[in-house]
């Protein structure tokens, strides 16, 4: 897997945790509904991928396709 795809899945992996503790604490009303929000926001846009690391996780996975298919 070249570096782009991996960085991205580590942007990805990383930012889906932090929004699974968000919901949870949420969830177990530790935090607001607008600081969730909040906060969800902010975790989204510091973990965004970047136009490269879309890219290159778009041809990974596309290369996972094919090879799933075959």
């Amino acid at each position: 897997m070249e570096k782009q795809a991996l960085k991205a899945f580590e942007k990805m992996q990383k930012r889906e945790h932090l929004l699974r503790v968000l919901r949870e604490q949420w969830g177990l009303g530790r935090i607001s509904r607008e600081v969730f929000r909040e906060e969800s926001l902010k975790v989204i846009e510091r973990y965004q991928l970047s136009d490269d690391e879309q890219r290159a996780y778009d041809r990974y996975t596309a290369i996972q396709q094919q090879r799933k298919h075959k």
